[in-house]
């Protein structure tokens, strides 16, 4: 284990790891978000858990529990889904970080399980940028996805409670997915022509509305997939960090 949970440390350990050269890692992944007919609602949760878990066995940093409640306007009309506005999701996570700026940390990794936590989340580490001069990495879930679940996955579209989220599950935690009520089924587009040449070229703010609220074809989905998934987006993860953590901000500074 090169890093540590800061669950697991006493105060004197914290006064001792805790100071400008620490790479702070904050994962954030729902714990309360329908996922479907056959998903848990803390499948975000689990799988963000299983990436701080791995991350922090590679590389030296120290990560805070696993944040369950976030941004995810999508769902607030499907019962027992909690969704934070996004301008209080902003300032809470702005808060848990300046916890740690004030004892001179200057670099944080937040690894983002959502998609529609992305926005808000990039716009707090530009802010925390340009206010405070600390550095805010957001891992990105499309990007570590994409290639991999292009190779893996043979649903012709996807986005929740899908093939690879519903895999992931399989793998991570089998005995909480209940596959007798995977689907095939959609999100439907407010308009028809939002998608052209395979790409949305408007974004357009709305709900999910498919009828079990998945985005996919999930009856696809097998443990061997999500763990060739799995291991390509953690091996991603672990690259970027250990860069992230050998990376000097005053030596930036000293290039510009």
């Amino acid at each position: 284990m090169k890093g540590v949970f800061i669950k697991d440390l006493t105060y004197p350990q914290c006064c001792e790891l805790i100071n400008e050269n620490s790479v702070i890692v904050l994962p954030i992944g729902g714990g309360s978000k329908e996922h479907g007919s056959h998903l848990p609602m803390g499948t975000d949760w689990y799988v963000t858990e299983y990436f701080a878990q791995e991350l922090t066995k590679e590389c030296e940093v120290i990560t805070l529990p696993t944040l369950p409640y976030a941004y995810f306007p999508a769902f607030v009309e499907w019962k027992g889904s909690v969704s934070i506005e996004a301008n209080h999701f902003e300032d809470y996570v702005q808060d848990i970080l300046m916890s740690f700026v004030r004892f001179g940390v200057r670099k944080f990794l937040i690894i983002d399980g959502g998609i529609s936590t992305h926005i808000p989340l990039s716009i707090l580490a530009q802010t925390m940028h340009n206010h405070h001069h600390v550095t805010v990495a957001v891992t990105d879930l499309n990007g570590l996805a994409s290639d991999i679940e292009s190779k893996v996955c043979q649903q012709k579209k996807g986005g929740h409670a899908d093939e690879s989220e519903t895999s992931t599950m399989l793998y991570l935690h089998k005995d909480l997915v209940k596959m007798e009520h995977t689907t095939e089924e959609y999100r439907k587009p407010p308009f028809k022509n939002i998608f052209q040449d395979g790409k949305a070229v408007a974004y357009v703010s709305g709900g999910m509305n498919s009828p079990q609220g998945s985005n996919g074809n999930s009856t696809l989905a097998t443990e061997e997939k999500d763990k060739m998934i799995l291991e390509d987006m953690k091996r991603k993860m672990v690259l970027f960090t250990e860069e992230f953590v050998r990376w000097n901000p005053d030596e930036q500074k000293d290039k510009e």
